[in-house]
């Protein structure tokens, strides 16, 4: 079982080297990292969201800054990304520096501007969430499964709307669900072998 699971995720990887440009890097992890469950990030009202909060059998949360070339280009190519995978089961949401939108609205009006006022965006106080995910750059993508568990990373510019890279997001989103639905296979075998171990014992 365990075979299986580390083949699923060693062809997502080799899948990657195919959809993303030189200037992206994707770096799946071989068993998916706990997510530390106090990071918050905050909407425009001042409410505290966590990655747990948003359901989905993928989120991407992407670490962006307005003071960045290549995360602009990031978002305007998001805004296409989401509309082509509305209902497929992955969800996508931006973060970035709280210090950079002094009036309430402000990220919103930026977002208009660009065309891409239909993401779904929060801040992050004193980079706070962006340290404790430890993330050194931007923009980065957090890929975080159904289980509310880091699966991946992926970092530099990427064109989102792209049709070859929808397609190759839509298929880690399947792969990054079996794999879960796998590991939970391995889990109750496990359990069930204990459990018949003990029953020899009386």
């Amino acid at each position: 079982m365990r075979k299986i699971i580390k083949l699923i995720m060693l062809a997502v990887v080799f899948l990657a080297v195919y959809c993303f440009d030189a200037s992206a890097k994707i770096n799946m992890f071989p068993q998916p990292r706990y997510v530390p469950p106090k990071l918050n990030f905050y909407d425009k009202s001042g409410k505290a969201y966590r990655l747990k909060d948003f359901k989905s059998d993928m989120l991407m949360a992407v670490l962006w800054s307005r003071h960045c070339g290549p995360c602009i280009n990031d978002i305007k190519h998001l805004s296409g990304f989401v509309k082509k995978v509305q209902g497929k089961g992955i969800r996508v949401i931006i973060i970035s520096p709280e210090k950079e939108w002094p009036a309430k609205d402000e990220q919103l009006n930026f977002l208009q501007k660009i065309g891409a006022a239909n993401l779904e965006y929060y801040v992050d106080r004193k980079s706070q969430f962006l340290n404790g995910m430890g993330v050194l750059v931007t923009p980065t993508v957090l890929l975080i499964n159904g289980n509310n568990e880091e699966a991946g990373q992926i970092t530099g510019s990427v064109e989102w709307d792209d049709r070859e890279v929808i397609d190759y997001m839509l298929q880690l989103k399947t792969d990054m669900k079996k794999y879960l639905e796998q590991r939970q296979v391995s889990k109750q075998s496990k359990e069930l072998q204990k459990q018949k171990a003990a029953k020899k014992k009386y």
